[in-house]
């Protein structure tokens, strides 16, 4: 069992949205979002003396392989959430985690899932989870969220624009922060799409982007759904991301 009688591998905290993790349209931000999930995350595995210094002493990082949030409300400043985090096992070589975010009333306001990578800082060689050396828990609380699926890229659509990486971008990775592809996707969205509140957003990290390089990022509507690439200079897939309304 962790503190205050938790099981291993569940996390949870009272979290405060200050007036700052709110956008334009006073919902919380999609960047704010993605921070609370990494955040979250890495409290988690301090808490069970995984963090990123026990793990960087190991020559282990862990880097986040996909998002995925479902909103059955979107909260707005000044309102605290109960955020709790836990293990949900493993698909070969992902490790799972499941989110949910109870308000003051006891109502659900948002849930989440996401898939892990334990790697090579040095290399980013994919290592197994058993280098890991640690028990990887599997907690059974079920969620309307399901683990984020595989954004496939598209021919055709729109192009919404270009974004040089500046250094405000980067963690201390020294590539973009996770949580700044939800700023990066919203500044190129078109205005009719970024005014909409999404019920559901799923966000693939496939190949990071470094200070100086140039995403071009496209984007598809469907009747229900719009999806985001962005794609480095040679080509490659840099991200790829869907909301659903």
């Amino acid at each position: 069992m962790s503190e205050a009688g938790l099981p291993m591998g569940f996390y949870e905290k009272q979290l405060y949205i200050p007036f700052r993790d709110c956008d334009a349209s006073g919902r919380v931000s999609l960047r704010s979002w993605l921070s609370y999930l990494a955040e979250l995350a890495g409290d988690q595995y301090e808490q069970r003396d995984l963090g990123r210094d026990q793990l960087l002493s190991q020559n282990q990082v862990f880097l986040v392989s996909s998002f995925s949030l479902h909103f059955l409300r979107h909260p707005r400043a000044y309102e605290t959430l109960t955020a709790s985090t836990w293990e949900k096992g493993l698909d070969a070589v992902f490790f799972r985690r499941n989110y949910d975010f109870y308000d003051q009333s006891g109502l659900c306001a948002a849930e989440a899932s996401s898939l892990w990578l334990l790697c090579d800082p040095v290399r980013h060689r994919i290592l197994r989870p058993s280098a890991l050396g640690h028990e990887v828990p599997d907690i059974d609380r079920p969620i309307d969220c399901p683990f984020p699926e595989k954004i496939q890229p598209f021919s055709g659509g729109e192009e919404l624009g270009r974004h040089t990486v500046r250094y405000s971008d980067l963690d201390v990775n020294l590539h973009i922060y996770c949580a700044n592809y939800g700023s990066i996707i919203m500044d190129y969205l078109p205005g009719d799409v970024r005014e909409k509140p999404f019920e559901r957003f799923t966000l693939n990290y496939v190949k990071e982007a470094t200070l100086g390089e140039t995403i071009s990022l496209k984007g598809l509507k469907d009747n229900s759904s719009y999806t985001v690439t962005g794609t480095h200079e040679n080509g490659g897939l840099c991200f790829a991301a869907r909301m659903s309304f």
